[in-house]
């Protein structure tokens, strides 16, 4: 039945609204474990794979199979610094895959306000609410650097969906992570204090972009204007509660860049950055 996406129309009545809800949990709760909300710690925190060739080019959660297919169906676009890959609001009739460089999931409130959500993973599939569903985009993706995507037609992902009814597995396990972080997300920048929030926002981007420091840490190049985005607070706020991270030993500081320390075993003094 998902390998014929295209032959459904997807404006829901109200009562499919609601069961879609109550089926939304029984497929998080099936694609991945249950976050323990109550911690922030990142020694479990594992990064995107270089693939065979060295690289990174590939798609996530999808056989290889279905990946190799898409990205023999796609076109590829180079982007600068600056530039907009995709607005929200905005419509599209194909996919997008990240493939390298900084790009930025931001948000944009009514009032103007924009929040760093994080950055795209290599590999990651976006634009799949405008493509199944016909929905705007929720987010914008923005280049922070040199980048590169592909772009999949809607026609052509569905006739890969057809040849490898597999794939469609793929994609809901895919949807049903997001739906898992959305809540995530929801419950950590709640009514978190602001040092948690600033935690939860150094995951969600060292997720990305962090690199391994080889002592058990995880290196981030990331601003502090970049955190004040992320975790919704002032500059100000938020190097007081980096300094507070520090003090208790988690991160070390230095310019343009975090390091997110290992857990200490218990009872041994807090390293100093």
């Amino acid at each position: 039945m998902l390998g014929r996406l295209a032959d459904y129309n997807f404006h829901l009545s109200d009562n499919s609204r609601a069961n879609l809800m109550l089926a939304i949990p029984v497929l998080t709760m099936l694609a991945a474990p249950p976050a323990d909300s109550r911690t922030s710690s990142w020694s479990a925190l594992t990064f995107p794979a270089p693939a065979a060739d060295g690289s990174r080019e590939r798609l996530q959660d999808l056989p290889s199979d279905v990946a190799a297919a898409l990205m023999d169906a796609g076109r590829r676009c180079a982007w600068r610094r600056g530039q907009t890959v995709m607005r929200q609001g905005g419509h599209s009739d194909a996919l997008t895959v990240a493939l390298q460089g900084r790009l930025a999931v931001m948000l944009s409130s009514a009032q103007g306000h924009e929040v760093l959500l994080r950055w795209l993973d290599a590999g990651e599939i976006i634009g799949l609410a405008d493509v199944l569903a016909g929905l705007p985009s929720p987010v914008s993706i923005v280049a922070q650097g040199p980048a590169s995507t592909l772009h999949i037609d809607r026609d052509r992902f569905i006739r890969v969906l057809r040849e490898h009814p597999e794939g469609a597995i793929g994609i809901a396990v895919l949807l049903a992570r997001r739906v898992g972080e959305l809540f995530r997300y929801m419950e950590m920048t709640g009514s978190r204090p602001l040092p948690e929030r600033v935690s939860f926002a150094l995951q969600r981007l060292a997720r990305s972009q962090g690199q391994a420091d080889g002592r058990g840490g995880v290196r981030l190049k990331v601003t502090q204007a970049e955190l004040a985005m992320a975790a919704g607070a002032s500059r100000q706020r938020v190097h007081l509660a980096l300094k507070k991270l520090q003090a208790q030993g988690r991160i070390t500081l230095a310019y343009g860049a975090v390091t997110l320390l290992p857990e200490r075993p218990a009872g041994s003094p807090p390293t100093r950055g």
